[in-house]
């Protein structure tokens, strides 16, 4: 996985980011939209969050 990879495009949010944020406990799609702003604004990038929270834990 391309870790640089935009994930959420309204907030430039990549998937390293959001590892990072798993990697600090956010551990729901809400909890890593509090961390770095992805998938607080459209929401269209929810589902392809909450897969990466699951490959990350």
């Amino acid at each position: 996985m391309d870790l640089n990879e935009t994930i959420c495009f309204c907030g430039g949010v990549t998937a390293g980011e959001i590892k990072e944020a798993v990697e600090n406990g956010a551990l729901t799609v809400e909890a890593v939209g509090e961390a770095t702003g992805a998938g607080t604004h459209c929401g269209g990038c929810q589902d392809r969050i909450a897969e990466l929270i699951e490959a990350f834990k």
